[in-house]
């Protein structure tokens, strides 16, 4: 069994989006965005390359305001970054001058958490990197760079995780373990999730529910569920309803 990985804050993690509208300059990024992920889910953004999905993440994790619409966390209004909301990006967040241990410690030393050595440990653990505490960044695979962020996120104890296109620079092979590897986690330890992606096996493979985003200005066209069990990997690669779901939302994407 693996270990427990720390619990989330009290916050349970339902968060609401509601016509979220942005612009830069005379450009419009998003356009009443709807977007609504229940406690424990993992919802799939999936659109085209410069559509405005990592504008859309940014604002929901507080990096951006959006000029218009409503964001609530549990019912309360969302305002600047927080801690609830841990984000991770395609290049990651680690301090390239701190080993793996002192990364994955640095934000609940920061907020004065107890236990923080029993944290860093279960999550090393659960990482499957324990063997690797102490090296640094550059010493690690790009799997296990990636590994170690969604640790040091998940240190802090986030009810909400974002998700920004984590896995793109990986090479196909590691991308697939490391999508085994998430799912299971995600599975273990329910986390309410919004993952940005281009890719629509990894879109399907990781969420509960899939939404589909517009080519800029950003709209969220659909929302489905996806009718796979929690246990998926490479032995989904193969399922004929999985090929089949993958064709028709592929298709839906290129004409998006």
């Amino acid at each position: 069994m693996s270990p427990a990985l720390p619990g989330p804050h009290a916050a349970t993690g339902t968060l609401i989006a509601h016509g979220l509208r942005l612009s830069f300059g005379d450009l419009l990024v998003l356009d009443r965005v709807d977007v609504q992920v229940s406690a424990g889910q993992t919802l799939a953004l999936l659109g085209p390359s410069g559509c405005g999905k990592s504008t859309l993440l940014r604002v929901l994790a507080g990096f951006e305001t959006a000029d218009e619409g409503s964001l609530t966390l549990d019912g309360h209004e969302v305002v600047g970054p927080s801690p609830l909301r841990g984000m991770v990006a395609q290049a990651g967040t680690l301090f390239p001058w701190l080993t793996v241990r002192d990364n994955i410690a640095f934000g609940p030393r920061q907020t004065g958490a107890a236990d923080v050595a029993g944290t860093v440990r279960d999550l090393l653990a659960v990482t499957g990197l324990s063997e690797f505490a102490d090296a640094l960044p550059r010493q690690l695979s790009g799997g296990m760079r990636q590994r170690a962020a969604i640790a040091q996120v998940l240190a802090n104890r986030p009810p909400v995780l974002l998700l920004d296109e984590p896995f793109g620079a990986l090479d196909a092979q590691t991308r697939l373990r490391m999508h085994e590897w998430l799912r299971g986690l995600l599975t273990e330890r329910p986390t309410t999730t919004v993952l940005v992606t281009h890719d629509v096996e990894e879109a399907l493979l990781l969420g509960d529910r899939l939404g589909l985003i517009s080519a800029r200005p950003a709209r969220v066209q659909s929302v489905r569920d996806l009718p796979f069990g929690a246990d998926r990997g490479r032995h989904t690669l193969v399922d004929p309803a999985f090929a089949g779901l993958r064709a028709e939302v592929l298709e839906q994407v290129l004409t998006a």
